[in-house]
């Protein structure tokens, strides 16, 4: 599963990178302007699709879609309508071919990751693996084409389209694998569990863009392109989540009387995704400078105290906080967390940015996924009747982050006089051998205990 999302991911900020290096800001912030309205508007016109997809049984899920298939479809033909018209009309820096031409390829796109979502919910991790690498290899050869021969943004979403249709019939003509479940859910509360997902996927989706969002109508395309890479998460922390998050839904949905084992599966991704994730934020941090210099050629320095900020999000990149809520249908209290969550951010930004500007917008999305997290995790102690310490191995990973930040406090100070490439050779190659430590050491711990039991 993740073999499967990670190639099209890296290929995806190797594509940021080239063309952040080769347009000018303005051509770059439309570029990510368009990524940014199709994954808003695909989240929202989905609505909980995917997410109702990995947590519930297929046999009970088409059930219940086929019994009440007159309500579903008036309801997504409405939003579907009223998604994309809002889009077409209030999209900025477009033209009206290009708005058409996004609205394409976002009902393409949503199309393909509903099919994405069915195939991997039906084992098919290595169908979706092959299919991905072959769909990101030419998708990075589209990119660097249409910047070879003459870049134009309406040429580039064309192929992309046309990648993607591939992509979606690859899929479907996967053959697939019918899975049986012990049916838990009642159907008279799985209506209002989706509708509470759904609202979730929207205000999460507009929560993590709500700072793009905000500055794109106050900013002009070049600062808005500076605020954008300095805000700009590196895509495989998401990607870890995302899995993560896949891999525990379909566990916890088919254990889900099985408390002890929802317990374990759930401190186990700390205590796995902690040892990837930590060394990379260190790095990140410590290193950051150099990283812009070669990776930018100092085109976007301006950027770098917005990234500092942003990049102290990632430490909590270590688990899918909402996963134990939805499998047991709390799409209501994940729902608040959302609410909260972007209470909090919209709060801050009006407070903050008058004083500290576009820093001031990245510190308030940090603060307020600090605060969602929290109450993410408290309320699942409460479902499993648990304390939070029980799913939460504080002390465990508080010592871990101490002890990999005077490991990278060394290397920035030892490192200090080093030449910029070898300097960022020597320390990635640190960060590797680090997590590679942390890996063994936590699967022989993990082997041991599991032997021992």
């Amino acid at each position: 599963m993740f073999l499967g999302k990670v190639f099209p991911v890296l290929i995806l900020f190797l594509i940021t990178i080239l063309y952040s290096r080769k347009l000018n800001f303005d051509e770059y912030g439309k570029f990510q302007s368009v990524w940014m309205y199709a994954n808003i508007i695909n989240v929202i016109i989905s609505f909980g699709l995917s997410a109702i997809i990995l947590s519930t049984p297929l046999n009970f899920l088409f059930s219940f879609i086929k019994n009440n298939r007159e309500r579903l479809s008036i309801f997504y033909s409405v939003l579907w309508i009223t998604g994309l018209t809002v889009l077409f009309f209030f999209a900025k820096n477009f033209n009206t071919s290009l708005k058409f031409l996004l609205i394409v390829f976002i009902i393409i796109q949503n199309i393909t990751t509903i099919v994405e979502t069915l195939l991997i919910k039906q084992q098919g991790e290595k169908a979706s693996f092959v299919i991905n690498s072959f769909y990101s290899l030419l998708f990075l050869g589209w990119h660097v084409y249409v910047l070879w021969i003459n870049y134009s943004l309406a040429f580039l979403i064309i192929g992309v389209c046309i990648l993607t249709v591939l992509k979606l019939i690859a899929m479907i003509l996967v053959p697939a694998k019918k899975e049986f479940y012990e049916d838990t859910i009642e159907q008279k509360h799985f209506l209002s569990h989706w509708a509470y997902l759904g609202i979730n996927d929207a205000l999460g989706v507009i929560s993590k863009w709500m700072d793009k969002i905000f500055l794109l109508y106050l900013l002009t395309a070049t600062d808005f392109a500076i605020f954008f890479n300095g805000s700009f998460e590196i895509p495989l922390f998401g990607l870890l989540i995302s899995v993560a998050g896949s891999f525990l839904s379909i566990e916890i949905s088919g254990n889900i009387r099985m408390t002890d084992k929802i317990k374990k599966l759930f401190m186990e991704n700390f205590n796995m995704l902690s040892s990837i994730v930590f060394p990379l934020f260190f790095f990140l941090f410590f290193f950051r400078e150099e990283l812009f210099s070669l990776a930018f050629k100092n085109k976007y320095d301006a950027s770098l105290p917005i990234f500092a900020i942003s990049i102290f999000i990632l430490p909590l990149r270590i688990n899918n906080y909402s996963v134990i809520l939805q499998c047991f249908s709390q799409g209501k209290r994940i729902l608040w967390g959302s609410v909260l969550d972007i209470g909090i951010a919209l709060t801050l930004m009006i407070s903050l940015y008058p004083s500290m500007g576009t820093k001031g917008i990245a510190l308030a999305v940090v603060i307020a996924t600090y605060c969602q997290a929290f109450f993410y995790l408290w309320y699942s102690s409460k479902i499993l009747k648990i304390s939070i310490f029980q799913i939460l191995p504080l002390q465990r990973l508080v010592l871990k982050l101490l002890i990999i930040f005077s490991l990278y406090f060394s290397f920035s100070f030892i490192l200090s006089g080093v030449e910029l490439k070898l300097k960022l050779a020597i320390s990635f190659i640190s960060t590797v051998i680090i997590i590679m430590i942390g890996i063994i050491k936590y699967l022989r711990f993990f082997l041991k205990t599991k032997t021992s039991l």
